[in-house]
């Protein structure tokens, strides 16, 4: 089976720091649900110091994860739209605020580099250049 994104949502820039040496951090957070079932969260970090990039780096990890407690916890695709900031930074703040300490966690569940080449070649080609433009839930 080839692996391809079935849909996804893009939260945009969520957060954002700063400094007073003219430096800014940009913090951008999107999910891809692949035809394997698996919903994969891609973290984009970005660095700027006077508007200019000087680190840009990815982080992939599977949202699913096994706690102590016997729960699953994994991403839902929520029905907040792309034109409503306040619906959009709740759901995902519901979802980010409730990230379980490692403690908390039994089992982690891995993604394969292959997985993580698919959701990263989409990204490149379909939300990169549009970063900051929050999206719907978008079937594919």
């Amino acid at each position: 089976m080839t692996l391809k994104v079935i849909r996804y949502k893009n939260y945009g820039c969520t957060m954002t720091g700063g400094g007073p040496d003219n430096w800014e951090d940009k913090f951008y957070f999107s999910f891809y649900e692949l035809n394997n079932g698996k919903i994969i969260e891609l973290d984009l970090f970005q660095s700027f110091k006077d508007d200019e990039l000087t680190l840009s780096q990815y982080d992939f990890s599977n949202t699913k994860a096994r706690l102590k407690s016997g729960k699953v916890r994994e991403y839902k695709f929520g029905k907040a739209k792309a034109d409503d900031n306040y619906g959009m930074a709740d759901e995902f703040f519901k979802w980010f605020d409730s990230s379980p300490t490692p403690a908390e966690v039994k089992d982690c569940y891995i993604i394969e580099e292959i997985e993580e080449k698919c959701v990263e070649d989409f990204y490149l080609k379909h939300i990169e250049p549009t970063k900051e433009i929050k999206t719907d839930t978008i079937e594919v």
